[in-house]
């Protein structure tokens, strides 16, 4: 303001004061309201600091306590799979901090009540959090062993966190809102006091100097809002970019992912540059990009800042889903509309969730009985029971709960059984056991229960798991197919099995009471008589009738057993001494000898018998039976009706095939056998066009033992196939080298009928085929007419055929096969039995067989062989009748391989003449 001026009048010198004195009083008035209005505004900017410096404390330890909540509930999801039962999201240095700034943030807005509100219900919010975790962290630990997870417990404690984000969210906002407002009162308040300045710009030095202070006041107060502002944005960059969780934010209008830090680009798999080039809809399945739109339209327009978005799903730039908890807030960035979300990768917690789920409902769904208890002050406590349970024991599963583990299983806790899997539990180890169990209501059933110990991460047992099951058919089904395994279905009789089963019972009693048992062996001496003239029928009917005589003749402690076929063995108990016994066995030999009736025809039985007592010949039940055995083969050339007792000779015998075994054995594995080849002439070359392999056996103490010897003590005790094998193959590999000069040539090799008793002949023959390289069509497999009255035998021999070799019928006539099997498998070779050869020019009987064996070979289009050529009377007449092939002395004994192959190159000449042959 300019005072007005002065004139140079005198008489008005009063007026001239007043003038002056009230310009100076204005002066003095002006300066007054100009130091006023400095004083006040220095009061009000001094305040206004004051505040200022509040608001930023308050922001910065909003800050800290967004961050240390962040990090606290980060700490808990990234644990939530190895949590045990303290969470670790809140250690002591994480609650002190967290403490000390709710007291200056206190501190810093104790003028403005409804913050101090607000901080208070953040507090209280901040207490309770962190036992919720910790309530949320031990049901995770329990899950899946105990119990599932409470969800519940979860959701409580994510509902707090969110409230606690909300709350330090809105203060942030209202304090970032207060110091915007302090800005611009502070610009209102420069832009007035500039306006007054300018107005006493007449006051001089003063006036100016009060302008110039305000002007830097002002510039002062826009430098410190700028520093602030700067700072919060980089320490909201640097906890945006360094967070371990995945963050995005996006806009809400267009969808488009705006910025995402380093874990989002870890978690999805695609680059910064991918994810802003992808709508924050296609980070959900197709299917859910709707639902995605029409919930995100709804938290903006209800007007809600922020909050849980729930378990969502989200694709990963490679196509795979995984599962993502969302938080999201409402904010402005970069002058848009914006949605902040982080998205936690809960997969594998939601993977490990529906495993448990699986697993319960598969649990609840199994047949099985499931117990698991839990070990407690050294007793185990049922703290889960399945449907199965219930079914199967009676128990409803909710009362066991809390109950001891073994006091509802119903078994005898003493039994050697029950000992087993109870040391198993208490070792933690796992066991089993069969156990007979009572159900709830009293029944008895069988259980096959199986207990296991429960490992926690660290190895240490915490639970038992057991499991079981009612096996009470299966148990009957196999008490029922023991007792059929042990009984004959014929005569209904005890078998083999069965025999052996009560003869240890029988032992035992025998041991106790100082008593004799006896064995009598029963071989029937005209069966196969009855079986050839009468059929099976009638052999089957006279089995039945001799087990009913031989049952009526036994007592107490007594049985009788079908041991195989036409024999039958009679256990003695208690008969005093040997004599007893052997006057039982007299009487029942005499009972069998009586005539049956079968089928209009009278049959007299007979049977050699062979006797063995305890303990006078052998000391256990298996030794005895071999010894009656052994007595009633001893018996057999005496004559019908034979009767031996086991004896001194027999045992001599015995001994000395036991011997012979152990050395065929030794022999076998030393490579003491050998092959000799016989060869077969061809009566119509006169060359050999093939060989017979046999086996020999030089014996450094006992010289050549005959196969007649030692083949028979192979088939008792198996190692006829060992040495079938040996066999088969070293005469593969002599075929193969004189097939090279004599393509034609076949050598056939004998089988013996044990052989044919395995199921993989066939892939034996096989294989050694294909190791030896040989050609099929040159090996030739040799049977007896037995064998093809075994079972699969003629599948096994259609299969030798397959493959291209061919099949002989060795010793033909002297077995007692019908001609039907013959027939239902056409051999490719017949071996006429020597036996039948000897009678030529001896036995007219024999003479017609061999005729007719020549005439049925010729018919069928199978070659007949002879065997045991030795004479020029035999030979001449077997090229009358149209024998193809000899073998015999007459031509070849067996030799080794090098003089057998002089045969195939040195023709014999066999020349044809009226009346006979020259040769």
């Amino acid at each position: 303001m300019t005072a007005p001026a002065l004139g140079p009048r005198t008489a008005h010198k009063p007026s001239t004061l007043r003038h002056i004195a009230l310009a100076a009083a204005l002066i003095v008035l002006a300066l007054l309201v100009v130091f006023g209005v400095t004083l006040r505004a220095t009061y009000s900017q001094g305040a206004a600091e004051d505040r200022l410096r509040n608001a930023l404390s308050a922001s910065s330890e909003l800050e800290l306590l967004l961050t240390q909540h962040v990090a606290a509930n980060t700490d808990f999801m990234s644990s939530a799979h190895t949590a045990g039962f303290n969470s670790g999201a809140w250690p002591v240095r994480r609650a002190a901090a967290v403490a000390s700034a709710y007291e200056r943030l206190e501190a810093d807005l104790a003028d403005t009540p409804e913050s101090v509100a607000s901080v208070k219900e953040l507090r209280r919010l901040s207490t309770i959090w962190p036992e919720q975790l910790d309530a949320a962290a031990r049901t995770i630990a329990l899950a899946g062993e105990t119990s599932p997870v409470d969800a519940g417990l979860l959701q409580r404690a994510n509902d707090t966190f969110s409230s606690i984000m909300n709350i330090l969210t809105m203060l942030r906002t209202r304090e970032r809102d207060e110091i915007a407002q302090m800005q611009f009162k502070s610009q209102s308040e420069l832009a007035g006091q500039k306006i007054f300045l300018s107005v006493l710009g007449t006051t001089g030095a003063l006036l100016l100097v009060l302008l110039l202070y305000t002007s830097h006041r002002a510039a002062l107060a826009r430098a410190t809002a700028k520093v602030v502002a700067s700072e919060a944005e980089r320490r909201f960059e640097e906890y945006f970019q360094n967070h371990p969780v995945a963050m995005l934010i996006y806009d809400v209008d267009s969808y488009l992912i705006l910025t995402a830090n380093a874990a989002a680009q870890r978690q999805y798999g695609a680059s910064l540059q991918q994810l802003r080039e992808t709508r924050m809809d296609q980070l959900r399945p197709a299917e859910e990009a709707e639902h995605f739109c029409r919930d995100l339209k709804q938290y903006v327009e209800s007007g809600v800042q922020g909050g849980s978005g729930g378990l969502r799903r989200h694709r990963r730039a490679d196509g795979t889903t995984i599962y993502v908890d969302i938080a999201f807030h409402l904010l402005d960035y970069a002058e848009r509309k914006a949605c902040f979300i982080s998205a936690r990768d809960v997969t594998a917690h939601e993977r490990a969730k529906e495993a448990l789920r699986v697993r319960s409902s598969a649990l609840e769904a199994s047949r099985s009985a499931v117990l698991i208890s839990e070990k407690s002050a050294g007793a185990s406590i049922i703290t889960y029971a399945n449907a199965a349970f219930e079914k199967i024991t009676g128990f409803p599963a909710r009362e066991v709960i809390g109950l001891e583990h073994w006091s509802v299983l119903g078994f005898d806790v003493t039994s050697e059984q029950a000992r087993s899997v109870q040391l198993a539990m208490q070792s933690d180890t796992e066991g089993s056991a069969l156990l007979g169990c009572h159900r709830h209501d009293g029944t008895h059933y069988w259980s096959q229960l199986q207990v296991a110990p429960v490992l926690d991460e660290s190895g240490r047992p915490t639970h038992c798991v057991t499991v079981f099951n009612d096996v009470s058919e299966r148990i009957r089904d196999q008490e029922r197919l023991r007792a059929l395994a042990q009984q004959d279905p014929l005569t209904q009789l005890p078998n083999r099995l069965g025999l052996n089963a009560q003869l240890n019972r029988l032992f035992s009693l025998t041991r106790r009471d100082n008593e004799r048992i006896a064995l009598v062996f029963l071989d029937l001496d005209n069966f196969k008589v009855v079986n050839d003239s009468l059929g099976h029928t009638a052999g089957d009917a006279l089995l039945r009738e001799i087990a009913y005589r031989l049952s009526s003749r036994t007592g107490p402690h007594e049985f009788v057993a079908r041991y195989a076929g036409d024999e039958f063995v009679v256990v003695l108990y208690g008969r005093g001494d040997i004599e007893g016994f052997v006057t039982a066995a007299r009487e029942m030999q005499a009972a069998l000898s009586r005539d049956v009736r079968i089928e209009n025809r009278l049959v007299r039985p007979q049977a050699s018998i062979g006797i063995a007592v305890y303990p006078d010949h052998a000391q256990d039940p298996e030794t005895l039976l071999r010894c009656a055995d052994s007595a009633m083969y001893r018996a057999k050339p005496v004559g019908p009706n034979g009767l031996q007792i086991f004896d001194e000779a027999i045992a001599q015998e015995n001994s000395e095939r036991a011997a012979m075994a152990h050395d065929l054995r030794n022999a076998l594995a030393c490579g003491a056998l050998s092959l000799a080849y016989q060869p077969r002439l061809s009566l119509e070359t006169g060359l050999a066009n093939g060989f017979e392999a046999l086996v020999r056996w030089d014996h450094p103490k006992r010289g050549s033992v005959s196969p007649a010897l030692f083949v028979p003590i192979a088939e008792e005790n198996g190692l006829i196939t060992e040495i079938g094998e040996w066999v088969f193959e070293q005469a593969c590999r002599q075929t193969k080298v004189w097939a090279r000069q004599h393509p034609d040539i076949v050598v056939s090799v004998n089988v013996s009928p044990v052989q044919f008793l395995r199921s993989d002949l066939l892939s034996v023959v096989t294989e050694i085929i294909q190791r030896t390289g040989v050609n099929p069509r040159n090996m030739e497999i040799e049977i007896t007419e037995g064998v093809l009255m075994a079972a699969q035998s003629v599948a096994t021999l259609r299969g030798f055929r397959k493959m291209g070799l061919s099949v002989a019928i060795d010793d033909f006539g002297s077995g007692y096969s019908s001609l039907g099997y013959v027939r239902s498998f056409m051999a490719d070779r017949l071996k006429l039995d020597m036996s039948f050869v000897k009678g030529i020019g001896v036995s007219t009987a024999d003479e017609v067989i061999v005729k007719a064996v020549i005439a049925m070979g010729r018919t069928l289009g199978m070659q007949v062989v002879a065997e045991g050529v030795e004479t020029h009377r035999q030979l001449e007449f077997l090229i009358e009748n149209g024998c193809e092939e000899i073998q015999g002395y007459w031509y070849a004994r067996p030799t080794d391989a090098a003089r057998a192959a002089a045969y195939l190159d040195t023709p014999r000449q066999v020349a044809r003449v009226a009346g006979g042959s020259n040769l």
